[in-house]
Protein backbone atom coordinates (compact mmCIF):
# COMPACT_ATOMS: atom_id res chain seq x y z
CA UNK A 1 0.00 0.00 0.00
CA UNK A 2 2.56 2.24 0.91
CA UNK A 3 4.76 1.47 -1.98
CA UNK A 4 1.64 2.13 -4.30
CA UNK A 5 1.15 5.65 -3.07
CA UNK A 6 5.07 6.55 -3.27
CA UNK A 7 4.50 5.29 -6.60
CA UNK A 8 1.64 7.45 -7.35
CA UNK A 9 3.54 10.27 -5.75
CA UNK A 10 6.30 9.52 -8.05
CA UNK A 11 4.44 9.82 -11.26
CA UNK A 12 2.55 12.69 -10.17
CA UNK A 13 5.86 14.51 -9.68
CA UNK A 14 7.16 13.50 -13.31
CA UNK A 15 3.88 14.38 -14.83
CA UNK A 16 3.64 17.78 -13.43
CA UNK A 17 7.58 18.17 -15.21
CA UNK A 18 9.49 18.49 -12.29
CA UNK A 19 11.29 16.05 -10.31
CA UNK A 20 11.36 15.44 -6.69
CA UNK A 21 14.69 17.36 -6.03
CA UNK A 22 12.93 20.37 -7.97
CA UNK A 23 10.01 20.13 -5.32
CA UNK A 24 11.99 19.86 -2.36
CA UNK A 25 14.13 22.61 -3.67
CA UNK A 26 10.92 24.66 -4.09
CA UNK A 27 10.21 24.44 -0.63
CA UNK A 28 13.73 25.19 0.74
CA UNK A 29 13.80 28.18 -1.68
CA UNK A 30 9.54 29.19 -0.26
CA UNK A 31 11.53 28.80 3.04
CA UNK A 32 14.36 30.38 3.02
CA UNK A 33 14.73 32.30 -0.02
CA UNK A 34 11.13 34.08 -1.27
CA UNK A 35 11.10 36.23 1.18
CA UNK A 36 13.97 38.82 -0.18
CA UNK A 37 14.09 37.33 -3.77
CA UNK A 38 10.12 37.24 -4.64
CA UNK A 39 8.95 40.24 -2.47
CA UNK A 40 9.54 43.68 -1.78
CA UNK A 41 10.62 43.83 1.81
CA UNK A 42 10.58 47.61 2.95
CA UNK A 43 13.16 46.48 5.59
CA UNK A 44 16.15 45.95 3.05
CA UNK A 45 17.92 49.41 1.22
CA UNK A 46 18.73 47.17 -1.42
CA UNK A 47 16.27 44.60 -2.87
CA UNK A 48 17.94 41.17 -3.28
CA UNK A 49 17.70 40.26 -7.36
CA UNK A 50 14.63 37.97 -8.41
CA UNK A 51 16.44 34.39 -9.30
CA UNK A 52 13.79 33.44 -11.99
CA UNK A 53 16.10 32.89 -15.49
CA UNK A 54 18.84 32.48 -12.99
CA UNK A 55 20.86 30.11 -15.83
CA UNK A 56 19.68 31.66 -18.30
CA UNK A 57 22.15 34.73 -17.98
CA UNK A 58 25.81 34.14 -18.72
CA UNK A 59 26.75 35.95 -15.29
CA UNK A 60 25.15 36.34 -11.71
CA UNK A 61 23.57 39.38 -10.22
CA UNK A 62 27.46 39.57 -8.88
CA UNK A 63 29.03 39.13 -11.97
CA UNK A 64 30.18 35.65 -10.99
CA UNK A 65 30.04 32.89 -13.82
CA UNK A 66 26.19 31.61 -13.94
CA UNK A 67 27.18 28.31 -12.37
CA UNK A 68 25.96 25.24 -10.25
CA UNK A 69 29.50 26.02 -8.78
CA UNK A 70 29.18 29.50 -7.77
CA UNK A 71 25.28 29.91 -6.99
CA UNK A 72 26.41 27.04 -4.55
CA UNK A 73 29.47 28.60 -3.18
CA UNK A 74 26.80 32.09 -2.92
CA UNK A 75 24.25 29.77 -1.14
CA UNK A 76 26.57 28.18 1.07
CA UNK A 77 28.91 31.59 1.82
CA UNK A 78 26.68 34.14 1.50
CA UNK A 79 27.29 37.40 -0.45
CA UNK A 80 26.91 41.01 0.40
CA UNK A 81 23.96 41.51 2.80
CA UNK A 82 22.64 37.76 2.08
CA UNK A 83 23.59 35.83 4.94
CA UNK A 84 25.71 32.14 4.82
CA UNK A 85 23.54 29.21 4.73
CA UNK A 86 26.42 26.59 5.42
CA UNK A 87 24.81 26.19 8.85
CA UNK A 88 20.68 25.99 7.89
CA UNK A 89 20.70 23.51 4.84
CA UNK A 90 22.74 20.41 4.14
CA UNK A 91 24.22 19.77 1.22
CA UNK A 92 21.78 17.85 -0.89
CA UNK A 93 19.40 20.76 0.83
CA UNK A 94 21.64 22.84 -1.69
CA UNK A 95 21.52 20.92 -4.45
CA UNK A 96 18.31 20.39 -4.54
CA UNK A 97 17.42 24.27 -4.25
CA UNK A 98 20.22 24.46 -7.32
CA UNK A 99 17.89 22.23 -9.63
CA UNK A 100 14.80 24.19 -8.70
CA UNK A 101 16.36 27.35 -9.41
CA UNK A 102 17.31 25.97 -12.82
CA UNK A 103 13.56 25.37 -13.60
CA UNK A 104 12.60 28.75 -12.09
CA UNK A 105 11.90 30.70 -15.45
Amino acid sequence: MIARAAIASALWILMAGCTARQEHGQELFDLHCADCHEEANPDLKKQPPSLKGLFRAKKLPSGAPATDEQVRKTIIQGIGTMPAFDQRLSQNDVTDLIEYLHALK
